[in-house]
Order: structure tokens, then C-alpha cells, then sequence
């Protein structure tokens, strides 16, 4: 019974590191849209929003030991989780949206991390009865939701998801207490900050990201649209300085780090905007749907042929210009995203210059780079169009606004929108081939 146990603990620690990014900010979304008329529920959306996509670059300045770090991400995610029962009180859903973000945000790079340790040194084996619990735990994950979502009692996911992440927690702990390389390891706190400026931009960064996923819930007046957009451009132009160490050092394959970022936003983040207004139903789920199984097919569709990864990119990039191809063409992206990670993967553990501790950590803050990169570019744009043409940049992401911009403005943004990712695209693929 106790071997069933942790089996089935350590299926959950693979279900949450895989979808743990979606799967809180699935719940809290939903929290929201049944409260929209109390602004307070949106509280835990936006920070989990904003600690989600900022939480890697917090790393730089945490050397705690991997297992150490899982163990606190799926803690945050059960302390979080319960806050969020009490979201009601805006001081609870604050803590609990930060909590869950960082948990979001941590829980698969540490995973990945420790996973990768034990398989190296032969000491822990993903198996088929893990598999088995996996699928177990989904069920009950989309059941729980199921009736959490007719019933209007949202606290049912929230509860379920505290005792996952506590489940996860056990799981981590299980699967690092049985792998030599982690035994005796330091485990007191150890912080450092590189300079006041790093954590200043950090800083600049967290609240900006917050005002920006604010600024897609409440209309704003176009003056704050473009204080927003110079203040991004400036933002932008630190993160890029604040990163260009690593990338000097790790080049070529930290641009490809940082176009996975770039990519992964485009598809995960914008595509959802862009496709909700523009076929009039929540695509979500669908591009979410999409996105696992070509990350998932990537590696097998593409294992004799991994030079072929960028072409499909570009050309699915292309065929996201055109409704009938539309989703087609996120597929491919989703493909190229799959295929790539691993050899991204690969490329950084053996890197000679990296600790092996730290080698998952740099590719996800590189990614992370990427990631708000490509945000800040799109919401510079909107921003910067809806001041001078005074429309309500609301309307970019709610079809329902009625002076929001026409299909002629959006489709120009998004020809705008996927000829930068286009470029940056382009631009690595040039390096990496190289380099390959």
C-alpha cells in the first residue's frame, strides 16, 4: 500500500510539473469570470498572472538545491491554493495568487531538474504504473472541475488542488530522498543580489506585468495606454541588458532558448487573445489541447529530422496569417516548441560551462526573457495604436467592446505581431544552423 502510495504521489508531482502552468490559472480565470462584477476576484488572477510569467528570473537570485526548491514550489502551491479559498479578503487572494504563480513557475524546471539527476545516476525510472496514476489523477482533476464549475462552488478546485500539490510535495520528497547526489546538500536559504539595478528592473518588471494583465480587465484612458508603451520600451531595453551576460556566454543557444519563450507566448498567450476575437468562441482549451499533443509529437514526428523543426515553424507561422489555417499553423509551432526543447535540452546539460544544477534553471530564464519580451512588443503595439487612434484597447481582447478596434486594425496588428516572431525566428534558425 505504502509503494501505491508513492507512486501515485509521485504521477501527481508529473501531472502538476507538466501542467502546472495551466492548471491554477485555469482555476483562477474561472474564479474571476463568475465574480466579474467584484474586482477584488480578480486580485489572485493577476498576481498569479504576473508571478507565472516573472518567477524564473527570481531564480537568479535563489541557490537553494533543486530539491529543496521543488519542495518549496509545491508548498507555495498548497499554502496558495488555501488562500485562494478566502480570496473574498483581498490580502488572502493577493498571497495566494503570488504563492500559486511562483509554484506555477517553479515546479517543472526543479522537476525537471531532479528527474534528470536520477535518471542520470540510474536511481529513479518514470514507469508505467506512474503513467497509470497520472491518467487517475486527470480524471479526477477534470470531474472535480466539472462540478465545481455547474455548481458555482469554486472552492471544491481549489481544495482539490491544495491536496495535489501536498501529494506533489510528498512525491518530490520521495523521489530526492532516494537520490545520492542530494544527500548532505546545504540546505539553509542562500539569497543573493547582483546589483540594486537587477532588482530594480525585477521589480519595474512585476509591476508592469501586473498593470498590463490589469489593463486587459478594466478600460484605461489611451494616456495611460501610452505611458504603459513608452514605459514597457524602456523596460524592454533593461531586460535585454539585464540577460546579456549569459547570453554572451551561452550564444548561439541562448537566442534559441529565448526564441522558445518567444514562440511559446505567441501560441499560448496572444494566439488565445487574437483567435477568441476573431472566431468568436474561447479558444483556450483548444489551443491548449493543441499545444500538448505537437509538443508531445514533436520529438517522435521529428526524430530523424530535427533540421526540419525551424522550416515547420516558419511555415506555421505563415499559415497562422489565414482563418482556414489558423490553427494549423499553431500546430506547427507547437511541433517546433516540442522538438526543439529537447534538443534544447540536451544542448545545456552538457555544457561544459554550466553547473548541471542550474543548466534547466538558465534555459527557463532565457525562455522567460522570451516570454515577456514578446508580450511587451504586443502590448506596446496595441497601446501605441489605440492612443493614436483613440480606440478602447479593451477591445483587443473582448469582442463585446463597442468602440474597440475593427477587424482591418486587428488583423494588421497580428500580421505585425507574427512578422516579428517571424524575424526572430529567422534570425536563430541562421545562427543555430551554424552552430549545428
Amino acid at each position: 500500500m505504502k509503494r501505491i502510495m508513492n507512486i501515485f504521489n509521485e504521477g501527481v508531482l508529473d501531472l502538476l510539473a507538466n501542467a502546472g502552468v495551466a492548471i491554477p490559472y485555469f482555476f483562477c480565470l474561472t474564479l474571476y469570470n463568475q465574480n466579474k462584477n467584484i474586482f477584488t476576484y480578480a486580485l489572485p488572477f493577476l498576481m498569479l498572472y504576473t508571478f507565472r510569467a516573472l518567477g524564473m528570473l527570481l531564480t537568479t537570485f535563489i541557490t537553494l538545491p533543486a530539491s529543496t526548491m521543488l519542495a518549496m514550489s509545491s508548498l507555495f502551491g498548497v499554502i496558495g491554493s488555501l488562500c485562494i479559498l478566502g480570496a473574498a479578503n483581498p490580502v488572502l487572494g493577493i498571497i495566494g495568487g503570488v504563492l500559486l504563480g511562483l509554484a506555477s513557475s517553479w515546479i517543472w524546471p526543479y522537476y525537471l531538474t531532479v528527474r534528470s539527476r536520477g535518471q542520470m545516476d540510474k536511481e529513479f525510472k518514470f514507469n508505467r504504473m506512474h503513467t497509470l496514476s497520472v491518467l487517475i489523477t486527470l480524471v479526477i482533476l477534470v470531474a472535480v472541475q466539472l462540478i465545481a464549475t455547474k455548481t458555482q462552488f469554486l472552492g471544491l478546485s481549489f481544495v482539490l488542488l491544495a491536496f495535489l500539490f501536498l501529494a506533489a510535495m510528498v512525491g518530490g520528497m520521495h523521489i530526492t530522498h532516494r537520490l545520492t547526489f542530494y544527500q548532505g546538500l546545504e540546505k539553509k536559504p542562500k539569497f543573493k543580489v547582483n546589483s540594486l539595478f537587477s532588482l530594480i528592473v525585477l521589480a519595474s518588471l512585476v509591476m508592469l506585468i501586473f498593470i498590463v494583465r490589469y489593463t486587459r480587465l478594466k478600460t484605461v484612458s489611451n494616456t495611460f495606454d501610452l505611458i504603459i508603451s513608452i514605459v514597457a520600451i524602456v523596460l524592454f531595453l533593461f531586460l535585454a541588458y539585464y540577460q546579456i551576460g549569459i547570453h554572451k556566454k551561452l550564444f548561439p543557444v541562448s537566442l534559441v532558448a529565448i526564441n522558445r519563450g518567444v514562440v511559446m507566448n505567441y501560441v499560448m498567450l496572444y494566439a488565445i487573445f487574437d483567435s477568441t476575437i476573431r472566431f468568436g468562441f474561447n479558444t483556450l482549451m483548444l489551443i491548449y489541447a493543441l499545444y500538448l499533443i505537437g509538443f508531445e509529437l514533436g520529438p517522435i514526428l521529428l526524430k530523424n529530422h530535427q533540421s526540419w523543426r525551424y522550416p515547420l515553424l516558419l511555415m506555421g507561422l505563415v499559415l497562422a496569417l489565414f482563418n482556414y489555417t489558423y490553427f494549423l499553423g499553431l500546430f506547427l509551432c507547437a511541433i517546433f516548441v516540442g522538438t526543439d526543447n529537447r534538443i534544447l535540452n540536451d544542448a545545456l546539460y552538457k555544457n561544459t560551462d554550466l553547473d548541471s544544477e542550474r543548466a534547466f534553471l538558465i534555459k527557463y530564464q532565457l525562455s522567460c526573457v522570451g516570454n515577456v519580451s514578446q508580450q511587451l512588443v504586443y502590448m506596446t503595439t496595441i497601446y501605441f495604436i489605440s492612443y493614436f487612434m483613440k480606440i478602447n484597447a479593451l477591445g483587443f481582447f473582448n469582442n463585446h467592446i463597442t468602440d474597440g478596434p475593427t477587424n482591418g486594425v486587428l488583423y494588421g496588428v497580428h500580421i505585425f505581431i507574427t512578422a516579428v516572431v517571424f524575424l526572430y525566428a529567422a534570425i536563430t534558425f541562421y545562427f543555430a544552423r551554424e552552430k549545428e
